[in-house]
């Protein structure tokens, strides 16, 4: 069980924001629940050291249909401004909410961000990262990225909360797999996703996870993406050739919508002209 890890990279966030942490159970019958109880009993008595302006945690143990199901009862129930979610295998890097707090603040045009490509091992150690190049809008409704190129990574994901106005709730609970996908083509129909050159989060590969059933998790992708025709696919495979082993110097000169950080601030192409 990996959930403490999980829970102190959320607490142990530092900067000037308040975090309000919302954990959605589904009436699980292990030690999560005892596990959650201890840490808010710890932070509400100061016996966990705060490093951000403030924290909130709460939590609810129902009985759900699945991960979205609970995601979905969540969402409803938040209030922040810079919304995000995390399972319990994975967990945030040190300063992650940091980094998009002032990416957030910086850019007002910006309402969706996704960080660098990181993949943990069972142990939490870093094993993988990839700095993507470009999302393009019309590419996550067709289900490229996932496919043909690489995963929109949901544990390096954050948005403003006007996205969620946009969401389907009753539909986004019946899925079993591919929920993550739902939210990104709904989110790509009004808003672009930014690069933040950083690592925010990661994945931890472990077996049996849910991700392994890739037969399942593509039915339900496919049936929330647009057709997509033989030109879509033959860019995307230049896009992952040409792309893919680009260093990050030269995508920062070619994608607009690279967020890097030069100079003490965080800066888009645009910024530099």
């Amino acid at each position: 069980m990996y959930i403490e890890e999980t829970i102190e990279s959320v607490l142990s966030q530092r900067g000037n924001f308040e975090i309000e942490y919302l954990m959605v159970d589904g009436g699980s019958t292990d030690k999560t629940v005892s596990i959650i109880k201890r840490y808010q009993e710890l932070v509400e008595s100061g016996g966990f050291p705060i490093k951000c302006n403030k924290v909130s945690m709460s939590w609810l143990s129902e009985k759900d249909n699945g991960m979205y199901d609970a995601l979905a009862k969540g969402f409803k129930l938040v209030t922040g401004d810079i919304i995000s979610y995390i399972n319990s295998d994975d967990f945030y890097l040190p300063n992650a909410f940091s980094v998009a707090v002032d990416v957030f603040d910086k850019h007002p045009e910006v309402d969706w961000i996704t960080g660098a490509t990181v993949g943990y091992n069972e142990k939490g150690q870093i094993l993988d990262f990839l700095l993507p190049y470009k999302y393009k809008r019309s590419f996550i409704r067709k289900g490229i990225y996932g496919t043909i190129l690489i995963f929109i990574q949901q544990e390096s994901t954050l948005w403003r909360r006007g996205l969620l106005n946009d969401l389907d709730f009753n539909r986004l609970k019946q899925y079993r797999f591919a929920g993550d996908f739902y939210l990104w083509y709904t989110f790509s129909k009004s808003a672009d996703l930014y690069i933040v050159q950083s690592c925010i989060g990661g994945f931890r590969g472990r077996p049996g996870q849910i991700s392994q059933k890739r037969n399942e998790y593509l039915k339900e992708f496919f049936s929330i993406a647009e057709k997509k025709g033989l030109i879509d696919v033959m860019v995307a495979c230049a896009y992952e050739a040409i792309t893919l082993f680009t260093p990050n110097i030269v995508k920062r000169k070619l994608n607009s919508k690279l967020i890097y950080y030069d100079d003490g601030r965080w800066v888009m192409k645009k910024d530099s002209i």
